[in-house]
């Protein structure tokens, strides 16, 4: 759906730049189409660069403090600006278009492979990055495309459990790691919840709004309302997250390893990202999407993939 969505997108853009170019080059603003063209582009790539921009003020996550204490570095914070800018067009124009779910087994892997679960509005592609890396280093692993895409979170558990299924086959294990990002994590332990915890060595989650999100108002579907932040005096019955977080014992809790960033653009607030109970891993000045692509954050992910492969570790914060 999500590969659909964005070559029509791509499509509506060119559209688009090939309208505006016309128009400036047919009034007479420009002389040369070339540059008509180029000034469409810019126009475009600021207008898209605006809305990446304006979500770390509307996250509030330039107010918060480094991991130090320290304010923000205004220079540090604008390169990050325009690190989760370039992955997040990366992934629209490069890796979300042909996306296809994959599978890639290696015969010789004994050790739980790896299932990779993409958060809201994304897709498979997502993975490719951490993919190559797996890859290198002979690990199994695959990722799916959690649909419908505005369906409600605990509509990918079924899915989920099939794809653990057959990883579990293919590799002849008994336990998986599932990797998810963002909504993703919050489908992970939805999948806990129904399906039990016997057939996972480890859940990673990677900037997952585990207690809601301010900016889920902005999106559409089931599965973006389920992701908003309880309001504080309104009743909790029908509040997706505070039930899930109530269906959870210790020993699940246990399993979980939170990797998140202080200053998330989409997590807000940023502390909805750390989970009681699990570990925690939190990273400064690391943009949303580009949580799946900054080399640091993919070292720290491969080695909780290669420690939960090999023992399991206590619940904790570090």
């Amino acid at each position: 759906m999500i590969a659909r969505l964005t070559r029509f997108v791509i499509l509506l853009q060119l559209i688009t730049l090939a309208g505006l170019s016309t128009l400036f080059f047919s009034l007479g603003w420009i002389d040369s189409f070339a540059i008509s063209l180029l000034c469409a582009v810019a126009i475009l790539t600021l207008m898209r660069a605006s809305i990446i921009f304006n979500n770390f003020f509307l996250s509030g996550a330039l107010r918060q403090p480094m991991g130090d204490g320290q304010p923000v570095p205004l220079i540090a914070a604008a390169a990050r600006m325009l690190q989760e800018f370039w992955c997040s067009m990366v992934c629209w124009f490069q890796l979300f278009p042909l996306a296809r779910p994959f599978h890639i087994n290696f015969a010789e892997d004994t050790s739980p492979p790896v299932l990779l679960l993409h958060g809201y509005g994304a897709n498979s592609g997502f993975w490719k990055p951490l993919s190559k890396q797996l890859s290198s280093k002979g690990i199994s692993h695959a990722a799916i495309d959690l649909e419908p895409l505005f369906g409600s979170i605990d509509d990918y558990a079924e899915l989920i459990e099939t794809s653990a299924q057959q990883l579990c086959r293919d590799n002849g294990v008994e336990t998986i790691i599932v990797v998810g990002h963002s909504m993703g994590g919050l489908a992970a332990r939805a999948w806990l919840r129904r399906y039990g915890a016997a057939k996972v060595a480890s859940v990673i989650t990677l900037g997952t709004p585990h207690f809601g999100s301010t900016l889920a108002g902005y999106g559409m579907g089931k599965n973006a309302r389920e992701m908003l932040p309880h309001v504080s005096g309104t009743s909790t019955l029908n509040h997706w997250l505070t039930i899930l977080a109530k269906s959870e014992s210790p020993a699940v809790r246990a399993k979980v390893r939170s990797i998140h960033s202080r200053h998330d653009n989409i997590v807000s607030p940023q502390q909805s990202a750390q989970l009681p109970g699990a570990i925690n891993v939190a990273f400064d000045l690391i943009g949303h999407v580009a949580l799946g692509f900054d080399s640091e954050v993919l070292r720290v992910l491969m080695t909780e993939i290669t420690t939960a492969r090999q023992s399991r570790c206590s619940a904790g914060t570090r």
